[in-house]
Protein backbone atom coordinates (compact mmCIF):
# COMPACT_ATOMS: atom_id res chain seq x y z
CA UNK A 1 0.00 0.00 0.00
CA UNK A 2 2.67 2.72 0.90
CA UNK A 3 4.42 1.66 -2.68
CA UNK A 4 1.18 2.71 -4.09
CA UNK A 5 0.80 5.74 -2.02
CA UNK A 6 4.65 6.48 -3.40
CA UNK A 7 3.90 6.35 -6.84
CA UNK A 8 0.41 8.36 -6.62
CA UNK A 9 2.71 11.69 -4.99
CA UNK A 10 5.53 10.84 -7.78
CA UNK A 11 2.68 11.17 -10.45
CA UNK A 12 1.17 14.23 -8.51
CA UNK A 13 4.68 15.92 -8.14
CA UNK A 14 6.37 15.46 -11.74
CA UNK A 15 3.79 14.54 -13.87
CA UNK A 16 0.64 16.72 -13.75
CA UNK A 17 3.28 19.70 -13.13
CA UNK A 18 5.05 18.41 -16.67
CA UNK A 19 1.95 19.00 -18.16
CA UNK A 20 0.73 21.68 -16.91
CA UNK A 21 4.03 23.63 -18.33
CA UNK A 22 3.90 22.20 -21.57
CA UNK A 23 -0.10 23.30 -22.00
CA UNK A 24 1.10 26.96 -20.80
CA UNK A 25 3.97 26.75 -23.09
CA UNK A 26 1.56 26.16 -26.11
CA UNK A 27 -0.60 28.80 -25.08
CA UNK A 28 2.59 31.08 -24.35
CA UNK A 29 3.25 31.07 -28.35
CA UNK A 30 -0.49 32.11 -29.25
CA UNK A 31 -0.72 35.76 -30.41
CA UNK A 32 -2.87 37.79 -27.64
CA UNK A 33 -5.63 39.71 -29.67
CA UNK A 34 -7.15 42.53 -28.07
CA UNK A 35 -11.21 41.67 -28.21
CA UNK A 36 -14.43 44.46 -27.78
CA UNK A 37 -15.90 43.62 -24.52
CA UNK A 38 -19.02 45.49 -25.48
CA UNK A 39 -20.25 43.18 -28.45
CA UNK A 40 -22.51 41.38 -25.64
CA UNK A 41 -24.39 38.29 -27.21
CA UNK A 42 -22.19 38.44 -30.43
CA UNK A 43 -18.69 38.62 -28.74
CA UNK A 44 -18.24 34.54 -28.94
CA UNK A 45 -19.20 34.05 -32.74
CA UNK A 46 -16.66 36.67 -33.65
CA UNK A 47 -13.87 34.63 -30.44
CA UNK A 48 -15.11 31.66 -32.95
CA UNK A 49 -14.15 33.61 -36.18
CA UNK A 50 -10.79 34.49 -35.02
CA UNK A 51 -9.85 31.48 -33.60
CA UNK A 52 -10.62 29.35 -36.47
CA UNK A 53 -8.83 32.23 -38.69
CA UNK A 54 -5.55 31.58 -37.09
CA UNK A 55 -5.78 28.18 -36.83
CA UNK A 56 -6.40 28.02 -40.92
CA UNK A 57 -3.46 29.93 -40.79
CA UNK A 58 -1.73 27.75 -38.90
CA UNK A 59 -1.34 29.73 -36.01
CA UNK A 60 -2.61 30.17 -32.64
CA UNK A 61 -4.58 33.41 -30.85
CA UNK A 62 -5.98 33.86 -27.66
CA UNK A 63 -8.70 36.98 -27.29
CA UNK A 64 -9.23 39.47 -24.26
CA UNK A 65 -11.96 41.19 -23.80
CA UNK A 66 -11.36 44.79 -23.11
CA UNK A 67 -12.54 47.83 -23.83
CA UNK A 68 -11.85 49.41 -27.39
CA UNK A 69 -9.65 52.63 -26.20
CA UNK A 70 -7.56 50.37 -24.08
CA UNK A 71 -7.05 47.89 -26.85
CA UNK A 72 -5.89 50.75 -28.76
CA UNK A 73 -3.32 51.79 -26.36
CA UNK A 74 -2.07 48.43 -25.72
CA UNK A 75 -1.39 47.37 -29.32
CA UNK A 76 0.46 50.55 -30.25
CA UNK A 77 2.77 49.82 -27.42
CA UNK A 78 3.15 46.19 -28.44
CA UNK A 79 1.64 45.06 -25.44
CA UNK A 80 -1.10 43.35 -27.65
CA UNK A 81 -0.15 41.19 -30.99
CA UNK A 82 -3.34 42.36 -32.89
CA UNK A 83 -7.05 43.47 -32.71
CA UNK A 84 -10.05 41.73 -33.55
CA UNK A 85 -11.37 44.46 -36.16
CA UNK A 86 -11.33 48.16 -36.63
CA UNK A 87 -13.14 50.45 -39.27
CA UNK A 88 -11.30 51.34 -42.80
CA UNK A 89 -10.15 55.30 -41.11
CA UNK A 90 -8.72 53.73 -38.40
CA UNK A 91 -6.65 51.48 -40.16
CA UNK A 92 -5.70 53.91 -42.58
CA UNK A 93 -4.99 56.18 -39.55
CA UNK A 94 -2.46 54.41 -37.60
CA UNK A 95 -0.62 52.43 -41.08
CA UNK A 96 2.12 54.34 -39.90
CA UNK A 97 2.52 51.84 -36.67
CA UNK A 98 0.18 49.09 -37.24
CA UNK A 99 -0.68 46.43 -40.10
CA UNK A 100 -4.11 45.81 -41.50
CA UNK A 101 -4.94 42.54 -42.92
CA UNK A 102 -5.43 43.60 -46.68
CA UNK A 103 -8.94 41.41 -46.90
CA UNK A 104 -11.75 43.10 -44.90
CA UNK A 105 -13.13 40.64 -42.76
CA UNK A 106 -16.34 42.25 -43.25
CA UNK A 107 -19.09 45.26 -43.62
CA UNK A 108 -20.44 46.69 -40.46
CA UNK A 109 -23.75 48.86 -40.47
CA UNK A 110 -23.72 52.46 -39.30
CA UNK A 111 -27.29 52.66 -38.32
CA UNK A 112 -29.41 55.92 -36.27
CA UNK A 113 -32.06 55.48 -34.36
CA UNK A 114 -34.59 58.45 -33.29
CA UNK A 115 -37.96 59.22 -31.84
CA UNK A 116 -40.93 60.39 -33.60
CA UNK A 117 -40.47 63.58 -31.25
CA UNK A 118 -37.29 64.29 -32.95
CA UNK A 119 -37.13 66.79 -36.24
CA UNK A 120 -35.10 64.90 -38.23
CA UNK A 121 -35.38 62.89 -42.39
CA UNK A 122 -32.84 60.15 -41.73
CA UNK A 123 -30.61 61.51 -43.87
CA UNK A 124 -27.09 61.69 -42.75
CA UNK A 125 -26.72 64.99 -44.37
CA UNK A 126 -29.33 65.98 -42.52
CA UNK A 127 -27.63 65.81 -39.07
CA UNK A 128 -25.94 69.17 -38.89
CA UNK A 129 -26.93 71.44 -36.06
CA UNK A 130 -28.64 68.47 -34.15
CA UNK A 131 -26.97 66.41 -31.19
CA UNK A 132 -26.23 63.02 -31.81
CA UNK A 133 -24.98 60.47 -29.27
CA UNK A 134 -23.11 57.82 -30.45
CA UNK A 135 -21.84 54.76 -29.55
CA UNK A 136 -18.28 54.98 -27.67
CA UNK A 137 -15.73 53.35 -29.16
CA UNK A 138 -17.02 52.89 -32.90
CA UNK A 139 -14.26 54.75 -34.09
CA UNK A 140 -15.70 55.70 -37.74
CA UNK A 141 -18.88 57.64 -36.01
CA UNK A 142 -16.42 59.63 -34.21
CA UNK A 143 -14.75 60.77 -36.90
CA UNK A 144 -17.63 61.20 -39.33
CA UNK A 145 -20.30 62.47 -37.12
CA UNK A 146 -18.99 66.22 -36.77
CA UNK A 147 -17.67 66.40 -40.20
CA UNK A 148 -21.69 65.84 -40.64
CA UNK A 149 -22.72 69.06 -38.44
CA UNK A 150 -23.90 67.22 -35.86
CA UNK A 151 -22.87 67.92 -31.72
CA UNK A 152 -21.93 64.81 -30.56
CA UNK A 153 -22.02 63.56 -27.26
CA UNK A 154 -19.97 59.99 -26.23
CA UNK A 155 -22.37 57.24 -24.90
CA UNK A 156 -20.45 54.89 -22.90
CA UNK A 157 -23.41 52.64 -22.23
CA UNK A 158 -25.93 52.26 -24.70
CA UNK A 159 -27.96 50.88 -21.66
CA UNK A 160 -28.88 55.13 -21.06
CA UNK A 161 -29.93 55.35 -24.23
CA UNK A 162 -33.57 55.40 -24.61
CA UNK A 163 -33.61 57.93 -21.36
CA UNK A 164 -31.38 60.34 -23.63
CA UNK A 165 -33.75 60.18 -26.27
CA UNK A 166 -36.83 60.52 -24.32
CA UNK A 167 -35.60 63.24 -22.22
CA UNK A 168 -34.23 65.44 -25.55
CA UNK A 169 -30.68 65.32 -24.23
CA UNK A 170 -29.79 63.75 -27.58
CA UNK A 171 -31.91 64.04 -31.11
CA UNK A 172 -30.65 60.99 -32.69
CA UNK A 173 -28.64 57.77 -31.28
CA UNK A 174 -25.46 56.71 -33.61
CA UNK A 175 -24.29 53.08 -33.34
CA UNK A 176 -23.40 49.88 -35.02
CA UNK A 177 -25.40 47.77 -37.01
CA UNK A 178 -24.36 44.82 -33.98
CA UNK A 179 -24.98 47.52 -31.54
CA UNK A 180 -28.82 48.37 -32.36
CA UNK A 181 -29.87 44.95 -32.89
CA UNK A 182 -29.34 44.37 -29.39
CA UNK A 183 -30.56 47.30 -28.34
CA UNK A 184 -33.95 47.19 -29.61
CA UNK A 185 -33.93 43.23 -29.02
CA UNK A 186 -34.11 44.44 -25.27
CA UNK A 187 -36.54 47.30 -25.57
CA UNK A 188 -38.94 45.63 -28.01
CA UNK A 189 -42.13 47.58 -26.34
CA UNK A 190 -40.63 50.87 -28.00
CA UNK A 191 -39.93 50.11 -31.15
CA UNK A 192 -43.45 50.98 -32.35
CA UNK A 193 -42.18 54.85 -31.58
CA UNK A 194 -38.50 54.23 -32.88
CA UNK A 195 -37.52 55.18 -35.99
CA UNK A 196 -34.40 53.69 -37.74
CA UNK A 197 -32.28 54.38 -41.04
CA UNK A 198 -29.06 53.03 -42.48
CA UNK A 199 -26.42 55.19 -42.82
CA UNK A 200 -23.57 53.26 -44.54
CA UNK A 201 -21.70 50.45 -44.34
CA UNK A 202 -18.23 50.59 -43.49
CA UNK A 203 -15.36 47.69 -44.10
CA UNK A 204 -13.55 46.44 -41.23
CA UNK A 205 -9.94 45.04 -40.94
CA UNK A 206 -7.99 42.81 -38.45
CA UNK A 207 -4.88 44.76 -37.08
CA UNK A 208 -1.54 43.48 -36.27
CA UNK A 209 1.28 44.80 -34.84
CA UNK A 210 4.41 45.15 -37.15
CA UNK A 211 6.21 42.75 -35.30
CA UNK A 212 4.14 40.34 -36.84
CA UNK A 213 4.43 41.37 -40.25
CA UNK A 214 5.55 37.77 -41.35
CA UNK A 215 2.00 36.40 -40.84
CA UNK A 216 0.21 38.61 -43.08
CA UNK A 217 0.18 36.84 -45.76
CA UNK A 218 -0.73 33.86 -44.05
CA UNK A 219 -3.63 35.23 -41.99
CA UNK A 220 -4.62 36.95 -45.36
CA UNK A 221 -4.70 34.15 -47.59
CA UNK A 222 -7.07 32.19 -44.58
CA UNK A 223 -9.28 34.61 -44.21
CA UNK A 224 -10.11 34.92 -48.33
CA UNK A 225 -10.24 30.90 -48.08
CA UNK A 226 -12.56 31.29 -45.15
CA UNK A 227 -14.83 33.83 -47.11
CA UNK A 228 -14.92 31.98 -50.15
CA UNK A 229 -15.68 28.49 -49.03
CA UNK A 230 -18.42 29.81 -47.22
CA UNK A 231 -16.36 28.10 -43.88
CA UNK A 232 -19.17 27.88 -41.28
CA UNK A 233 -16.89 29.83 -38.84
CA UNK A 234 -16.81 32.31 -41.29
CA UNK A 235 -20.65 33.21 -41.79
CA UNK A 236 -21.15 36.20 -39.11
CA UNK A 237 -24.90 35.73 -39.07
CA UNK A 238 -25.30 38.50 -37.30
CA UNK A 239 -27.79 41.53 -37.25
CA UNK A 240 -25.77 44.23 -38.86
CA UNK A 241 -22.78 42.55 -40.49
CA UNK A 242 -22.90 42.12 -43.89
CA UNK A 243 -20.06 39.62 -45.58
CA UNK A 244 -16.87 40.91 -46.89
CA UNK A 245 -16.46 41.51 -50.26
CA UNK A 246 -12.81 39.82 -51.91
CA UNK A 247 -10.36 42.75 -51.98
CA UNK A 248 -8.69 42.88 -55.57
Amino acid sequence: MDVLKRALVCFLLYFIPAAYAAENDKTADCLKLGADESLGPSYTTFETFFTALYERAGLCATSVAMAPKRIEQLLVRGELDGDWFRPSDYATEFSDRLIALPQPVFGLEARLLWLDKAVFSGKPEDLKGLTVGHQAGFRWLETHLPQMGAKTFAVSSTTHTWDLLDRGRIDVFATSGVHEAALLAHLQERTGSVHRALWTTVSFYHLLHPKHADKVDRLNTALREMITTHDSAADLQIPGIQAAKLAD
